[in-house]
């Protein structure tokens, strides 16, 4: 049996890498569109197939909610502690004020709501605090035909297009407007989500926020890649920064995707995360906190292409880019790299692939030691075998030891409870014996 919305629709759940069947579904040309574009690009995010008695829905690392025309799936990030877990995570991971603004989401959690209530709730709040201290405002260049002078004459053109004429002259000024890229980008994001969340308080809450940023801004002007690029925050628009974090996290979990809706509601969507890089960020944020000291530095996916040589050519084969190098300060030639995989290891063998590339970065950034054998570390989400570190070593036929990688298992609810002020985290302690052990 299967929970329904608040539509009425059936509602699907599964954990990450899991599959389930929906019988009786049938899609309809709308969802197989969706279906198509959700599968795209290898195993995709989400893997829907047809079946005599229904549907089958296979997750991916890929977590969140898909809207079908006749059936909703949610995929839920078991090894976080569920859609709550995962939100805490997110506000970590990307550096927003964490766990201020949980007793909110946790009542929408209790009620069931999607992943995309919870996120939409936290934008509106933030969206709400922003618009309590008044928009942004710039100035920005304008040129227009007005009744009397304001900034500069424009003299040739008056000439050229208004000879003769003193009623209307044609000038460049400065105004202040709020139709800038900060406003913009939360306009882009509420009328993203406005339509799509199934709570009636999220909706009426972000649906007034659309109104009042859409009144100020035009979010049909946003150049995302663009305003991603060269947004910089200053004292003046530094209190947009997590309200953009929260919007960046809508508008990519949703721009891959065509939209395809009534004008009025939305029909079908997916709002995904990709768990893959949010637990490389998690990883990051977590080692920057444990490893609270001046004696370490930590570079986050550095790109190095003098590992990898073309002899012939004498230059740059390939790149390598581990996803973190911790390198101690008094040894600044020597790094251990530590590789963040959101897959579960507790429950099979680390996979040849990964366990290859542990021993190259191991090798890369290792070999200076003087003496020691190279190591490298991988980090992975962990349930029952939390804080436990698989230790390997990689030799040669006669049996020398090349390099030492160790392989940790951490509890994701288990470090959010000791960032949240926990006195002990296992979890923490494993990657910290790691890190000194190699």
């Amino acid at each position: 049996m299967s929970a329904s919305n608040v539509d009425g629709l059936p509602v699907y759940e599964l954990a990450e890498w899991t599959r389930r069947e929906a019988e009786g579904v049938r899609l309809s040309e709308a969802d197989r569109r969706l279906a198509g574009e959700l599968s795209a690009g290898g195993t995709g995010r989400l893997v829907v197939e047809e079946l005599r008695s229904g549907v089958r829905v296979s997750a991916t690392s890929w977590v969140g909610v898909v809207r079908f025309e006749r059936f909703e799936v949610r995929v839920v990030p078991k090894l976080v502690g569920g859609d709550l877990g995962l939100v805490e995570m997110v506000e970590f991971a990307m550096g927003l004020d964490a766990l201020r603004r949980i007793p909110g989401v946790r009542t929408l959690s209790a009620e069931g709501r999607s992943l995309l209530d919870l996120v939409a709730l936290l934008l509106a709040e933030e969206c709400e605090r922003i618009a309590r201290g008044g928009l942004l405002a710039d100035y920005v260049e304008a040129e227009d035909e007005l009744p009397a002078v304001r900034g500069r004459l424009l003299g040739d053109r008056q000439v050229l297009q208004k000879f003769g004429r003193v009623d209307r002259v044609i000038c460049r000024y400065d105004e202040l407007v709020q139709d800038v890229a900060e406003n913009q980008v939360l306009a882009a994001a509420l009328e993203k989500c406005a339509k799509r969340v199934t709570s009636e308080e999220v909706r009426l809450r972000a649906g007034r926020m659309r109104s009042l940023f859409a009144e100020a801004c035009s979010p049909e002007k946003l150049n995302p890649e663009a305003a991603r690029r060269q947004m910089t925050y200053n004292r003046m628009n530094a209190h947009y920064r997590d309200a953009h974090a929260l919007s960046w996290l809508i508008l990519d979990g949703l721009r891959a995707l065509k939209d395809i809706y009534t004008p009025d509601r939305a029909r079908c969507f997916a709002f995904m995360i990709d768990m893959n890089l949010l637990f490389e960020m998690f990883v990051r944020r977590l080692l920057e906190r444990a490893l609270d000291s001046p004696s370490y530095a930590i570079d986050y996916q550095r790109a190095d292409r003098s590992i990898i040589w073309d002899a012939d050519k004498n230059r740059p084969y390939s790149r390598v880019i581990p996803d973190l190098l911790v390198r101690s300060r008094r040894h600044p030639s020597r790094a251990v790299a530590v590789d963040a995989k959101y897959k579960l290891y507790d429950e099979r063998k680390v996979s040849p692939a990964d366990l290859y590339q542990s021993f190259l970065y191991a090798y890369a950034y290792g070999a200076e030691s003087g003496g020691e054998t190279p190591s490298a570390v991988i980090v992975y989400p962990a349930t029952a075998g939390a804080g436990r570190a698989i230790n390997l070593r990689v030799r040669s036929a006669a049996k020398m030891e090349g390099a030492r990688i160790s392989a940790v298992g951490i509890s994701i609810p288990e470090c959010l409870a000791w960032l949240a002020g926990g006195k002990t985290a296992p979890s923490v302690d494993a990657i910290k014996e790691a890190l000194r052990a190699s």
